[in-house]
């Protein structure tokens, strides 16, 4: 299930089922990412250009910008010490059922213990 946040300059997509909780999006635009509050993003708190950048550091690719276009797509894959393997770039998910899932970036699970396998939720860190 996906949730969408806009204002005039930007669309951020939320993608709750990728979210691993690295709290990057939080630590770093807490004005715009607040957990503890709802809707828990707010758009309204930060030049489009800083939310863009800081949605660009998040690591499971939960958040993104929608219509967010590169010149040549690229995929990076990278393992997290103690974590996940995280791949960057436009990729395709497909599940056990054969329901797929387009997505920008997507973190993996690799310690088996994710309540949303294939993918982290942070379990790790407990």
């Amino acid at each position: 299930m996906k949730k969408e946040y806009s204002n005039d300059e930007v669309k951020v997509v939320w993608q709750p089922d990728l979210c691993i909780h690295s709290a990057i999006c939080a630590q770093g635009l807490p004005q715009v990412f607040d957990p503890n509050r709802r809707p828990w993003v707010d758009l309204s708190q930060a030049e489009a250009s800083a939310i863009i950048a800081q949605v660009r550091k998040c690591p499971s690719g939960a958040l993104s910008v929608e219509d967010e276009k590169s010149e040549e797509p690229q995929i990076q894959v990278r393992l997290m010490a103690g974590g996940p393997v995280v791949i960057k770039g436009s990729c395709s998910v497909t599940d056990e059922q054969g329901k797929v899932s387009q997505t920008q970036n997507v973190a993996f699970c690799r310690c088996t213990k994710s309540q949303n396998l294939p993918f982290c939720d942070g379990s790790h860190n407990r």
